[in-house]
């Protein structure tokens, strides 16, 4: 008598749990996955793993604790939710007084910049309240057919910053180095 056993299912990868879970697989895929997770509690539990850290994710951009840079389409979605978002938007290397409101659910910045020909686009912000100065995000997301680049800030801390003056600049950068595109100044007044 020889016994034998079945192998061990092989792990399902996180791009085909991601997939999945977002309704992105195929029929066959999704039915095959389906069965993989009947058998194999690892890779639910992966999978549950993924759909908490994506729910907390949410949960903390909605609080306003996650800063963010955003689409216009995106925010226009936010709006027909019925999140209470305040904007302001700033002119190619202008300024603007700012405030945030008691009511207010997000505070966007709509930076007007000429992104014809960008392909990678940062962005330094400074401010009395920033360690070291100035902080800088690296690469981030943008529609150069817009004209503008949109961000969210950290709306908990907003709320409990004094009036302060705080700088964002975009930078261009490529094989040849960086160039500033624009230079914003937001005046901002304490709420409350």
């Amino acid at each position: 008598m020889s016994s034998s056993t079945a192998p061990a299912p092989e792990h399902l990868g996180m791009d085909a749990l991601l997939d999945y879970w977002l309704g992105d697989a195929d029929a066959a895929a999704t039915e095959s996955i389906d069965a993989h997770l009947m058998q194999c509690d690892d890779c639910g539990a992966a999978l549950d793993e993924m759909v908490a850290l994506a729910r907390g994710v949410k949960e903390a951009f909605h609080r306003g604790l996650v800063p963010s840079m955003l689409s216009a389409r995106f925010v226009e979605r936010l709006k027909a939710a019925g999140r209470r978002v305040r904007e302001y938007r700033v002119s190619h290397n202008g300024s603007v007084s700012c405030s945030v409101g008691p009511d207010d659910d997000m505070l966007v910045a709509r930076l007007v910049a000429p992104l014809q020909g960008v392909t990678r686009l940062d962005a330094a912000f400074k401010a009395p309240f920033i360690a070291g100065g100035e902080e800088r995000l690296s690469d981030i997301p943008f529609d150069a057919a817009s004209g503008e680049v949109l961000f969210t800030p950290n709306m908990a801390e907003v709320r409990r910053y004094p009036a302060h003056q705080m700088v964002v600049r975009l930078l261009a950068v490529d094989a040849a180095g960086e160039r500033e595109l624009g230079r914003y100044t937001f005046n901002h007044q304490a709420s409350g």
